[in-house]
């Protein structure tokens, strides 16, 4: 998403809009412009129809965002896509319930609002020179929405977020409906368990879409198409992530410390640290003051600029991270812990203390060898020179299309 202009931030969300939302834009100018209205006319109203829509959209993902952050789950960003939105959870609460009640409340926006719109658009029916000449009917209403007027804007906002509501609710993971079904499943069964099942249903529902949006290429399939992709590989991808975690979570921090691990210290230089990288299988190195205290991390990218920018003479202290922009957890957490707070705070390393006390530095390498080995022989796996790979750490949860 590194292509997405911020629109604005409100009680700390960023709203974010991807760059080929221009797309959608130029779709909804162009399937306005047809029959007897004025072209121009026309493609204004296409655009003020997509451009309500996904304030409809937005208030949707705000409503997944709202309820995920009164239970302690940080939520960055919601991101405006052609296909939909997308609120990137930095992680999904354990119990199944708060998933239930996160996934549940973007749906109940949407229907909400079409209440809302519902008496509006009757209102707005009513004082309008169609209802002398168009009896309320569906057909009569739905002819409304093809024409620019105040009438068929809101009867076509009231119709879209029931759609949208009724569309999310159904079982296609990773989608809301989708997670209320793991939700449910996981409240009586493993999480694992119920995420497979959850991702298998999804899969299901993407090739059903797929196939609808092969033979309706010409009216919207396309769409239907991108949003098929988008659940077969976002389930895919947070089964592995659920997976992952189960096997981290039967390790403790304390067995996965390396006691040899090299430390550097704040009096060395540069050098020091390129002489260590070269004969070592270290990429990042503790920092330690001359009186044995921990006070900062130099990696390999910031060993790597420091050559670039500083050279070799530079001293370690002045191109090393702080200590206290390096998160911290305690030897009895498991790995599992540590990877998510590696993901929370955007770090590649936590260093592990007791009571004050440096223990040593657990990295996203040193976890990704750990869950290569476990998860290798948990699953009797055959050895490979790949092995299995850790999910990306960076990658946020999301809820929503």
């Amino acid at each position: 998403m590194g292509t997405s202009l911020t629109l604005f931030k409100v009680f700390g969300i960023e709203v974010r809009v991807h760059w080929s939302f221009i797309l959608i834009l130029i779709y909804g100018a162009f399937s306005a412009t047809g029959g007897q209205i004025n072209p121009i006319l026309g493609a204004l109203y296409g655009i003020l129809v997509i451009l309500l829509l996904f304030v409809c959209v937005t208030l949707h993902e705000f409503g997944h965002a709202l309820v995920a952050k009164y239970y302690n789950v940080n939520v960055p960003s919601i991101t405006l896509l052609p296909i939909g939105g997308v609120a990137s959870l930095e992680r999904m609460p354990d119990k199944p319930l708060e998933e239930f009640l996160i996934a549940i409340a973007g749906p109940l926006v949407n229907f909400a609002l079409a209440v809302l719109l519902l008496p509006l658009a009757f209102l707005a029916y009513n004082f309008s020179p169609q209802s002398s000449v168009a009896p309320l009917s569906i057909s009569n209403l739905f002819a409304m929405t093809q024409t620019p007027s105040l009438v068929g804007l809101l009867v076509n906002l009231t119709v879209t977020n029931i759609g949208l509501a009724l569309f999310n609710l159904l079982p296609a993971f990773p989608m809301d409906g989708g997670r209320i079904l793991r939700a449910l499943l996981a409240m009586g069964m493993s999480y694992v368990q119920a995420t497979r099942i959850a991702v298998l249903v999804g899969r299901l529902m993407a090739v059903l879409f797929a196939v609808w949006g092969i033979l309706n290429a010409s009216n919207g399939g396309i769409l239907m198409l991108l949003i098929a992709f988008f659940i077969y590989v976002g389930g895919g991808s947070e089964r592995e992530a659920v997976e992952s975690r189960a096997v981290l979570k039967n390790i403790l921090v304390s067995q996965a410390l390396t006691p040899s691990a090299q430390r550097l210290y704040t009096s060395e230089l540069v050098s020091r640290a390129v002489d260590l990288i070269m004969s070592s299988y270290q990429t990042d190195y503790p920092v330690m003051d001359l009186g044995g205290t921990f006070v900062g991390v130099l990696t390999r990218a910031r060993l790597i600029y420091a050559l670039h920018t500083n050279g070799a003479d530079a001293r370690i202290v002045d191109v090393m991270i702080p200590a206290a922009e390096v998160p911290t957890c305690s030897p009895r957490d498991n790995l599992s812990s540590v990877w998510e707070k590696m993901a929370e705070t955007g770090s590649r390393d936590v260093a592990i203390k007791e009571g004050g006390n440096f223990l040593g530095l657990i990295t996203i390498d040193d976890i990704n060898e750990v869950f290569q080995v476990i998860g290798a022989a948990m699953t009797k796996s055959v050895p490979s020179n790949k092995g299995p790979q850790l999910p990306s750490n960076n990658t946020p949860e999301t809820t929503g299309v």
